[in-house]
């Protein structure tokens, strides 16, 4: 006999739709995470933070979008 269990909510699921969207702009950048940070002066955690969604300061999503040099409406 076989059970299948599915799990309706992944721990990688974030209720922060830009979180996604950091990440991948940043990737498509050619950006570390610390090289972000650097550019747009916040800290490698903050960057972290926003990139899995527990850190939703609207200061530091148009920061990161600056540095990135993308309309901050394609973040959010």
């Amino acid at each position: 006999m076989t059970i299948s269990v599915s799990q309706p909510h992944s721990s990688n699921e974030t209720h922060a739709p830009f979180a996604s969207k950091i990440a991948a702009a940043r990737s498509s950048c050619g950006y570390t995470v610390e090289q972000l940070a650097i550019t747009c002066g916040l800290t490698t955690q903050e960057i972290t933070a926003l990139e899995d969604g527990s850190d939703i300061n609207p200061s530091h999503i148009q920061r990161v979008a600056a540095a990135l040099q993308i309309p901050l409406s394609d973040i959010v």
